[in-house]
């Protein structure tokens, strides 16, 4: 029996802070990287439970980004259901677009909140300065001729999201991860499925030498830089379509080096269960109660930088920002990927932070302070 004099605490209890899931970006991964982000959230919001994710640090981080996209949702979604009542995710860099990627496969399953792009390139690359201690003979204007080739879609996560303006035809015909999940093309079978003989060949290789992922992605940026050194070549020479062009023969022989026995799987699964069906990449977004997006002009590294707020570049050079994206692009009418339903609901928030550089995002307290974390409630 209660005592009638027993004082009873009428204030409701405040409810306690979403758990924060935090995507790395290209070439950084490990715990200590994101640590200092996880560590600040905390501070500002006692007691969140923070979850960063650390499958494809470092090196394996140029994994095609299917790849990584598949595996990590294993992660997110195992969260997800450890948490009913929602979560928030943060994608760095690269990790914007593995986390986007994950949000639209799984459209219907997820139950994030607010997704945070920080400086993402969620309009695509279009500067090769940042990889020139990869590939040192690679330029913007000739990137194109590797990545928009079976091999490098294949073989590379940066050219699953290179965007150049000058080749949108390429663009559309070889991209198989950007322009699939900004919804403004179907997949094509025969560009996602590796042939028969590819896959065979690679199963033996596979099975009589086992290697590890950084073995393989030392391989993919071996084949790629030997390609890229031929284009190179080429365009020294002046002789743009001369024999020692990259041709599909040589490229199929390069694929058989650099698939691995999950190719097959990365691509059949998403063709049965998604890549046909436009509406669950578009649920994905729009069940966001918002959809942060962060970047600035001193960035540095993503080029525009103003494809972290979905801008492109038109053939001119010319920046078209992501409002002007229209005549069947992202912000058209028909909304593929519902950007324009977010931006006329009020789910759709934009920052433009200068002074910062590209690897001081997820460690800058402005940013942290005025863009983040009064989202992640």
């Amino acid at each position: 029996m209660s005592n009638q004099n027993e004082c009873i605490d009428s204030t409701p209890s405040k409810r306690p802070f979403r758990p924060v899931v935090i995507v790395h970006g290209l070439m950084t991964g490990d715990t200590s990287t994101m640590e200092h982000l996880a560590a600040r959230i905390v501070e500002l919001h006692p007691s969140t439970k923070m979850y960063v994710f650390n499958r494809f640090c470092g090196l394996a981080s140029l994994e095609p980004l299917w790849r990584q996209v598949r595996k990590l949702a294993v992660d997110l979604l195992s969260v997800c259901s450890l948490h009913p009542e929602g979560v928030h995710v943060i994608g760095y860099s690269q990790g914007g677009l593995i986390a986007r990627g994950m949000l639209e496969t799984y459209g219907a399953e997820h139950n994030v909140k607010t997704f945070v792009s920080l400086s993402s390139p969620q309009g695509g690359q279009y500067g090769a300065e940042c990889f020139t201690k990869l590939f040192p003979e690679m330029t913007a204007r000739t990137a194109y001729e590797v990545f928009y080739t079976r091999l490098g879609q294949h073989a590379l996560s940066v050219a699953n999201y290179w965007y150049d303006p000058r080749h949108r035809d390429l663009y559309l015909k070889y991209s198989i991860y950007l322009a699939v999940i900004d919804n403004i093309k179907s997949q094509n079978k025969t560009l996602m499925n590796i042939s028969a003989t590819v896959i065979n060949n690679t199963i033996t290789s596979e099975t009589n030498n086992k290697t590890t992922v950084e073995d393989h992605v030392s391989v993919s940026i071996a084949a790629v830089t030997a390609a890229i050194g031929k284009v190179a070549e080429d365009h020294d020479d002046n002789k743009i379509n001369n024999a020692n062009k990259i041709t599909s023969d040589s490229i199929d022989s390069i694929l058989a080096k650099v698939v691995t026995n999950d190719d097959d799987n990365d691509y059949r699964e998403f063709d049965n269960n998604w890549l046909t069906n436009c509406n669950i990449r578009k649920l994905g977004l729009t069940r966001l109660q918002r959809f942060v997006l962060i970047g600035g002009p001193d960035d540095g590294v993503i080029s525009p930088w103003q494809s972290s707020q979905f801008g492109v570049l038109d053939n001119t050079g010319a920046l078209v920002p992501m409002r002007k994206r229209q005549q069947n692009d992202v912000y058209s009418d028909n909304d593929p990927i519902g950007l324009l339903q977010l931006d006329t609901t009020g789910r759709l928030v934009e920052y433009t932070v200068p002074g910062v550089s590209h690897h001081e995002w997820h460690c800058n307290e402005r940013v942290l302070r005025e863009c983040i974390i009064d989202w992640l409630d």
